[in-house]
């Protein structure tokens, strides 16, 4: 008989993407997932869970490399933020049409945080795009969403694993993946020949970032430098609270079963990196999943 879980996501950007390799290792070890919760990059994942669209995602997310993922960012320059989103979300579109989180086979949440009345926006009905839209608007980096009267960014500002808003399954086990955590990073073996291939693409990638910078240059005034350690620094000092709020998440809410992803696995926008990624998310919950099974002994 499969153990019923109650399984959470934490936000990451392209490091959400290991969560797929958590999640495929779960089903296969005789998990079975009854309700899902995720913030951000959780929350999109954990849609493609529960719209049965992941492995359609996880197909086309592996075959992105460099050049496909900067294609994929609208820049704008905006002091609303860095990228406009909407390639990024109509692609998204793609992968599923809008559905009622209601209609869902099984119970979903997302999480965004409501800085028009400074308070947590908890999305358990009503359009799956839009609660995933809010939830993945990281602050500086994404422009905010808009809903009625308020303005919605990335949750992680207000609760980054929403361990306390999942909806419980009776004889389930709490179980969390956190793909910011501070530990080591262990890099998976990489396959020599597509190594090479991704050294070949480096370089058009390389001339795109160059003629990026060059026109943030252009835009920004001239002591553009200080002006871009600011953005720095609001990123840094924006992941810094999110990862103690996850800390003090965790600590209260005690997961059955936690699995740790390094923070240092890849940047924001590493999205090419997905076939490690979720290498490193299948592993991570092989540990885990081992050290539950221990303590049961």
């Amino acid at each position: 008989m499969k153990q019923p879980i109650s399984l959470v996501l934490s936000g990451g950007a392209a490091r959400g993407i290991a969560h797929i390799g958590v999640i495929e290792e779960l089903e296969k070890q005789g998990f079975e997932i009854k309700s899902i919760a995720g913030n951000s990059m959780g929350a999109f994942i954990a849609a493609m869970y529960a719209m049965d669209k992941l492995q359609e995602y996880k197909e086309w997310v592996l075959t992105l490399d460099k050049v496909n993922v900067f294609k994929l960012i609208d820049f704008t320059f905006s002091s609303q933020g860095l990228i406009k989103g909407d390639r990024v979300f109509n692609k998204m579109k793609t992968f599923f049409p809008d559905r009622k989180i209601e209609d869902l086979k099984i119970p979903y949440v997302a999480v965004a945080a409501d800085i028009t009345n400074m308070k947590e926006a908890v999305f358990t009905e009503g359009s799956i795009y839009d609660a995933v839209r809010a939830s993945v608007a990281i602050p500086t980096v994404f422009t905010p969403a808009k809903k009625s009267n308020t303005i919605l960014v990335d949750g992680g500002v207000v609760n980054p694993i929403p361990l306390n808003r999942v909806k419980r399954i009776e004889g389930d086990i709490l179980i969390a993946s956190y793909v910011n955590a501070h530990i080591p990073y262990d890099k998976p073996a990489i396959d020599k020949k597509n190594e090479e291939n991704d050294e070949r693409k480096n370089s058009v990638y390389k001339q795109k970032i160059i003629e990026f910078k060059n026109k943030l240059n252009e835009i920004l005034p001239k002591n553009s430098k200080e002006h871009l350690n600011y953005f720095t620094l609001i990123n840094k000092s924006t992941g810094l609270l999110t990862h103690h709020l996850a800390l003090m998440n965790i600590e209260k809410y005690k997961p059955d079963m936690l699995i740790n992803i390094s923070r240092h696995s890849c940047g924001t926008f590493d999205f090419f990196k997905s076939g490690e990624l979720v290498e490193i998310g299948r592993q991570a919950a092989i540990k885990s999943i081992n050290d539950y099974k221990t303590q049961l002994l």
